[in-house]
């Protein structure tokens, strides 16, 4: 029932004209992320059907380079940026859809989580099925330490614990996917960086770069804040380990006035159809996601915990 009020709504959404006007005429001058996770190469391969044929793919360091240097005239007219959150396993499979398409997506990758068994928190079985969504965002909300302490005691789970099922990307794959894929930082554990302290996030920020460019031989520039949650404090550090640009979960479009460290995105589900893409690349969902969070202009509502008592 719910998967069939969505749809509904996404129809609606879509042939109310609305997503229209803001392709052809707000946006028709900005810049529009999208980010993914995990999606299936069946589906993945009818959005990019549906987005090439009305938007032009850049690399996301074209997009940062004309921020930097305040020069929008090389950016094309519907510009569109992929992104992909995680370096999922499933990934790989995209590659020939990439080629196909003559796309180079970023994908953030989680430095101490590809090339291993290891497995990303939220995954843990008791978390991640949907009946587990609401203790999921209950273990976002507690100071890093506490998290990994209850994770540890409840799930047996810990940052260097090694799975028997791979869940993400390992170096063979990497390397092939290098030449048609644009690798950057998404720290090295994935934690809610706002919950953690300073330390802790100056640790994750700056060693995810540091092991990426070690072991895949790349420039990491660009970083995307884990759940999109960040304050000016993990803004500073990203600046200081000599990031370009860092992608948020805020909802909008960029322009040339964008700030480089607050690049706003179009969240997509996995599974959405073509109806569920456009309604979600029109911010509706988002937006409305967010308001209902208590955030009205589409900003990520950020989780930011009091270091000294661990209160919000």
């Amino acid at each position: 029932m719910h998967t069939l009020i969505k749809e509904i709504l996404a129809i609606a959404i879509r042939f109310s004209g609305i997503p229209f006007l803001i392709r052809e005429v707000f946006c028709r001058n900005k810049v529009t992320i999208l980010i993914y996770h995990d999606p299936q190469p069946d589906i993945f391969e009818k959005h990019l059907k549906y987005l090439s044929k009305h938007y032009n793919f850049i690399a996301l360091d074209e997009l940062v380079n004309a921020l930097h240097n305040g020069d929008w005239s090389n950016i094309p007219p519907k510009s569109l940026v992929i992104t992909i959150d995680d370096g999922h396993a499933g990934n790989y499979n995209l590659l020939p859809i990439f080629k196909a398409h003559k796309l180079i997506p970023t994908i953030y990758l989680c430095s101490q989580i590809v090339n291993t068994n290891r497995g990303l928190w939220f995954k843990v079985d008791g978390i991640r099925e949907r009946r587990g969504k609401k203790n999921r965002e209950l273990f976002k909300r507690i100071p890093n330490r506490e998290r990994l302490a209850r994770l540890k005691k409840e799930y047996d789970f810990h940052p260097q614990k090694e799975f028997s099922d791979r869940q993400a990307l390992n170096r063979h794959e990497l390397i092939e996917m290098g030449l048609y894929v644009d690798f950057q930082a998404h720290t090295q554990f994935h934690p809610i960086l706002t919950t953690c302290t300073d330390s802790e996030c100056q640790q994750e920020i700056e060693g995810g770069k540091r092991d990426l460019e070690a072991s895949l031989d790349v420039t990491c520039s660009h970083f995307c804040y884990p759940n999109g949650d960040y304050t000016e404090r993990e803004i500073n550090i990203v600046k200081e380990c000599g990031y370009k640009s860092a992608r948020t979960s805020d909802c909008g479009w960029n322009d040339v006035a964008t700030h480089p460290y607050k690049l706003k995105a179009m969240d997509i589900t996995n599974d959405a159809s073509i109806n569920q893409l456009v309604a979600q690349m029109s911010g509706a969902f988002q937006y409305l996601k967010y308001a209902l969070e208590g955030s009205f202009n589409g900003t990520h509502p950020t989780i930011v915990m009091d270091e000294k008592d661990g209160k919000q």
